[in-house]
C-alpha cells in the first residue's frame, strides 16, 4: 500500500532490507504459524461441511463421501496434523489474547474474539465422540451413528457450532484476503460462497437426521460405559481449555492492575492533542484504550500499513522494528521515522503523526475532531454554488457596487448552508464550496444539502429585486450536488492551524456538475446518489448522463430550474 494524503514516503534503500528472507503482509512467526494452523482448520471443516451438504441428496452419499474425508483425516499423519494446527491454533490465540493491554478493538474482531471462546465448549464434546470414542473403543463415527445419536436432541447445539465455527473462519479469511486486489475481484463470489455454504451443510444435515428419525431403524453402538467415559472426558477437557481462556484474561487484568502505580508517559498527537499512557502497550492499543482514531485495517497483526505514523520526537527512544515490521516498512519503502502503530510499544515521551486517513464511525468522539489534522474518510455531500455571468454583471460597475453584491450574494448563500447544517468550505472568487453530513450520515447530510439548495433559490429571488438598476443582467447561481467518500482534513504549512477542507473525485464530480447547469440552462444540477440518499422525490426535471474522466460507467444527473416540485422527507 502507498502512503495516503499530505504525508510523503521518501524511498529508502538499505542492504539489510529483508526481503526474500520475510513475507510481507504474512506477520511474524507466530502470525504466519496461527495463519497456517488456521487454514488447515479451514480446509478440514470445507470438507466436513461439504460432507454434511450431501444429506440434501441421501444419506449413502454422505457415507460414500465419508470415506474419503476420512481417508484424508483420520489416518495417522492427517490426524497428527490436525490436532497439532488445533492446539496450535488455539495456544497461539490465547497468547495473543494475553498479551493484550486492552480489550477495546474493532467490533469484527470482538466478534471473532467471542465466537473463538465459544467454540471449544460446543465442539469438544463432538471431537469426544467422534475421535476420542473411536480411538478408545473403536467406535466408527459414521453418518447413521452420530446423526441418530445428535438428533433431535443436539441439534441445535450441533447447527449453532457449525455457525459459529464457519462465521469465525470467514471473519479471519475476509481481514487477512482484503489486503490483496484479486479478493476484492472476487468479493461477491466470496460472500456468495460464504452464504451458501453453512446453508447447504445445515440443511443436508438436518434432511439426513430427519431422514433417520423416521426410519428409526439404526442400533447405536455405544454403550452406557462409554458415554459416561465421553462426559467424563468433556468435563476434563473443557476445565483445561477454559481454564486457559480464565488465566489469559487474567493476565490482561493483573496488567492493568500493576499498571495502575506504573509511571506514565505522554503520546503526543497532531492538534496538540496528548494522551497518557503506562509503558508496554502498543501505540495502536494506547490510541484505542483513549478512542483516539488510528487505521488498522489488518488488526494489529504487522500484514498493512495502514497503521503507519510518522514519529516526530522520540524516535530514538523505541526500538527497532523485527522482520515483521520491517518487511512492511521496506516494501512501502519508508524513511526512518515511520513505524507501524501496532508493533511499536513507547518506553518514554513521543510525538507521532498518523498517515493514514481514519474511516469515520457514526458515533463521533472529541478526539475524532483532532483526527482531521491527519485525515478522515467520510461519505459527505459536497455542493458548489457559482454566480453565473458574474464578468459581464460586473463590466463599467463601480467597484463599491460590484464589491457590496458580490459580499451580499456570499453572506447570504453562506447562512443558508449553515443555517441547513452544511459548513462553508471555502470561496473560489464568486463561487462556494460547502460539505454536508460529515457530522451526521450521508442521508441527512443529503436532505440538509437539498433543503439549502432550496434557501439559495429564495438568496437568488432576493438578489434580483435588490440588485438595482445599474445591474442590467439577471442574477443567476447554479448548484452542482454530488455524493461520495472524501478526506476530509486540515490542509496547512507545517506550523499553522490549516482549515477544514475536502480531497476527493467527490469534490471534482461536484464542481463538474455545477457547470452542467450552463449546458442544461439550469439552476441545479444533482447526481442520482444525493436524491437516492435522500429519499426525494423530484417531478419536473431533466435526466442525463455524463461521462467524467478516468470513470467508464457514465454519471446519471438530473437538472432542474425550479425546486419548487422537489419533496424531501424530515430527518
Amino acid at each position: 500500500m502507498t502512503a495516503t494524503g499530505s504525508a510523503s514516503l521518501p524511498v529508502k534503500t538499505s542492504s539489510s532490507s529483508p526481503r526474500g528472507k520475510f513475507v510481507p503482509g504474512w506477520g511474524n512467526w507466530r502470525q504466519r504459524l496461527r495463519l497456517w494452523s488456521g487454514l488447515i482448520l479451514f480446509v478440514f471443516c470445507l470438507s466436513h461441511f461439504s460432507n454434511h451438504a450431501l444429506g440434501i441428496i441421501s444419506i449413502d452419499a454422505m457415507e460414500k463421501a465419508s470415506v474419503w474425508h476420512y481417508k484424508i483425516w483420520r489416518n495417522e499423519i492427517g490426524e497428527t496434523v490436525l490436532m497439532l494446527a488445533a492446539v496450535t491454533h488455539v495456544l497461539l490465540a490465547l497468547w495473543r489474547t494475553a498479551r493484550r493491554r486492552t480489550l477495546k478493538m474493532p467490533r469484527w474482531e470482538f466478534i471473532q474474539l467471542v465466537l473463538g471462546l465459544y467454540i471449544p465448549w460446543s465442539l469438544i464434546p463432538h471431537v469426544g465422540m467422534t475421535m476420542g470414542l473411536a480411538n478408545e473403543f473403536g467406535f466408527a463415527p459414521t453418518y447413521h451413528q452420530m446423526l441418530t445419536i445428535l438428533w433431535p436432541r443436539h441439534g441445535f447445539t450441533q447447527s449453532l457450532l457449525l455457525l459459529v465455527v464457519w462465521v469465525h473462519s470467514m471473519i479471519g479469511l475476509h481481514f487477512w484476503l482484503r489486503l490483496y486486489p484479486l479478493y476484492h475481484r472476487l468479493k461477491y463470489a466470496a460472500l456468495a460462497f460464504a452464504i451458501a455454504m453453512p446453508v447447504l451443510a445445515l440443511w443436508g444435515f438436518i434432511e439426513g437426521a430427519r431422514r433417520l428419525e423416521l426410519a428409526k431403524d439404526v442400533n447405536v453402538k455405544v454403550s452406557p460405559e462409554q458415554f459416561d467415559w465421553l462426559t467424563v472426558f468433556t468435563i476434563e477437557a473443557r476445565a483445561v481449555a477454559f481454564g486457559l481462556i480464565i488465566v489469559s484474561l487474567l493476565v490482561i487484568l493483573v496488567r492493568y492492575l500493576v499498571s495502575l502505580s506504573a509511571r506514565r508517559l505522554t503520546i503526543t498527537y497532531p492538534g496538540s492533542l496528548a494522551v497518557k499512557a503506562k509503558p508496554g502497550a502498543t501505540l495502536l492499543e494506547i490510541s484505542r484504550i483513549n478512542e483516539v482514531p488510528i487505521a488498522s485495517v489488518c488488526g494489529g497483526r504487522a500484514r498493512c500499513s495502514t497503521c503507519r505514523v510518522k514519529v516526530l520526537d522520540g524516535a530514538e527512544t523505541l526500538s527497532a522494528p523485527d522482520a515483521a515490521e520491517q518487511a512492511v516498512l521496506s516494501r512501502i519503502s519508508a524513511t526512518d521515522d515511520v513505524r507501524l502503530a501496532c508493533q511499536i510499544r513507547p518506553q518514554q515521551n513521543i510525538e507521532v503523526q498518523p498517515l493514514v486517513p481514519v474511516k469515520a464511525k457514526a458515533e463521533t468522539t472529541e478526539n475524532l475532531k483532532d483526527a482531521y489534522y491527519w485525515g478522515v474518510e467520510q461519505d459527505v455531500v459536497v455542493m458548489f454554488v457559482d454566480l453565473r455571468n458574474f464578468t459581464r454583471i460586473t463590466e463599467s460597475q463601480l467597484a463599491y457596487d460590484v464589491v457590496h453584491l458580490l459580499n451580499n450574494y456570499l453572506d447570504q448563500a453562506s447562512a443558508a448552508i449553515q443555517a441547513e447544517g452544511g459548513f462553508v468550505d471555502k470561496f473560489i472568487g464568486d463561487g462556494i464550496m460547502a460539505i454536508f453530513g460529515m457530522d451526521t450520515n450521508p442521508q441527512v447530510g443529503a436532505r440538509q444539502a437539498l433543503r439549502a439548495s432550496k434557501r439559495i433559490e429564495g438568496v437568488m429571488t432576493e438578489l434580483e429585486t435588490e440588485k438595482g438598476p445599474q445591474f442590467s443582467d439577471p442574477i443567476r447561481l447554479g448548484i452542482g450536488l454530488h455524493l461520495g467518500p472524501a478526506i476530509l482534513g486540515r490542509i496547512g504549512a507545517a506550523g499553522t492551524t490549516g482549515g477544514l477542507t475536502a480531497l476527493g473525485d467527490v469534490v471534482n464530480t461536484a464542481s463538474r456538475l455545477e457547470s452542467e447547469n450552463k449546458a442544461h440552462n439550469s439552476f441545479l444540477a444533482v447526481s442520482k446518489s444525493v436524491l437516492d440518499a435522500a429519499e426525494a422525490t423530484v417531478t419536473d426535471a431533466q435526466t442525463s448522463e455524463i461521462k467524467l474522466r478516468g470513470k467508464e460507467i457514465p454519471l446519471q444527473i438530473f437538472t432542474m430550474s425550479s425546486l419548487d416540485t422537489v419533496e424531501i422527507p424530515e430527518d
